[in-house]
């Protein structure tokens, strides 16, 4: 079953008695990650408790195949309901999940999540077509989005928007859930016990993430600028980005150029532009064109790979993370200078 991320909390009692696991998936690991710790809250009330939640990996299940079924199957000591939490999963778990499914015994909850999968990917089509199984797609917000989840998470706060101050707030603000997140943290802690934003409280604390360091980085990055790659990359590790962030910061940004580039083919530059580049970030117009024209899909996809291999490096080995993002910043800085 297809489902939007605005519709989990509509599905709680489902998740909690009709399916037997959820693929959470896209580019948007920000949505990803709050949805599946909403999805983990409505089954399990311990984290810490080893026998009803289970972390696994994609590496884990390649070397014992078997491994996903028999943790299934394995009742928890306490007998409440047990989750297992398969993480950046792709397509090559596929075979292992449907065994899962063709052989589960017990009430245990499967939750699979995953980067960007295409629309013929046979994990994705498992869980959006079976009818006890829930697929969720996570892509970027909108600037509605955006707006309804500033609202939403201020409210919780007991904290209301000013009609002239919202506008202001969430062309100000990324489609990016943790960075809004972040910048709306910022906001309440500023507040202290006011209860009412106004302008002059997002101008005073809300990053122009519109036209932040993160597109400029990206920009560089896309354009072989290694010095300017640089700098904004250490300016954002200052401001309290981790390695593995910006590296997910630019897989969504390439995901989003590839969507650009093949808008491109069809319907020209302009086209493109409106995928890849909004109003308020006109000053790097000529940045968007430019790599519009130059980036290809065959090297679009090479860079994805170098992303998605530069963030298991940095999970996995015992190298610093900034080393493997300084590493791959050179790699795709060198393949723009090289198709230019």
């Amino acid at each position: 079953m297809k489902a939007k991320p605005y519709q989990v909390n509509a599905l709680v009692s489902q998740i909690k008695n009709g399916f037997k696991g959820a693929l959470v998936f896209g580019p948007d690991f920000g949505i990803v990650q709050e949805l599946a710790d909403q999805i983990i809250s409505f089954i399990i009330t311990d984290k810490s408790d080893e026998f009803c939640f289970i972390k696994l990996t994609p590496q884990k299940i390649k070397e014992i195949p078997s491994f996903l079924s028999d943790e299934g199957n394995a009742i928890s000591l306490m007998r409440g309901r047990k989750l297992i939490w398969l993480k950046e999963a792709d397509n090559t778990v596929l075979s292992a999940v449907e065994e899962y499914f063709q052989n589960i015994k017990t009430d245990t909850f499967l939750l699979i999540t995953a980067g960007n999968l295409t629309k013929s990917s046979g994990i994705r089509n498992l869980f959006e077509t079976e009818k006890d199984l829930l697929g969720i797609a996570c892509y970027a917000d909108e600037a509605k989005d955006v707006a309804a989840f500033v609202q939403e998470v201020l409210s919780n706060q007991q904290i209301r928007v000013s009609e002239a101050a919202l506008p202001i707030l969430t062309e100000r603000l990324t489609e990016n859930r943790l960075m809004t997140r972040r910048e709306l943290e910022k906001l309440i802690n500023y507040l202290g016990d006011k209860k009412i934003v106004e302008p002059a409280d997002v101008l005073a604390v809300i990053t122009d993430t519109q036209n932040s360091s993160t597109d400029i980085f990206c920009c560089a990055v896309a354009v072989g600028n290694r010095q300017t790659a640089d700098k904004e990359y250490h300016l954002m590790l200052e401001n309290g980005e981790n390695p593995v962030s910006i590296i997910r910061i630019l897989s969504m940004y390439f995901n989003k150029l590839l969507d650009a580039s093949e808008t491109y083919l069809s319907g020209g530059t302009e086209a493109a532009l409106k995928k890849i580049m909004k109003p308020a970030q006109f000053r790097l117009e000529s940045s968007f064109r430019k790599q519009i024209q130059i980036w290809k899909k065959p090297f679009i996809l090479k860079v994805l790979d170098l992303l998605i291999e530069a963030e298991k490096q940095a999970k996995s080995t015992g190298l610093p993370a900034e080393l493997i993002l300084d590493r791959v910043i050179l790699k795709i800085s060198g393949v723009a200078k090289r198709i230019m």
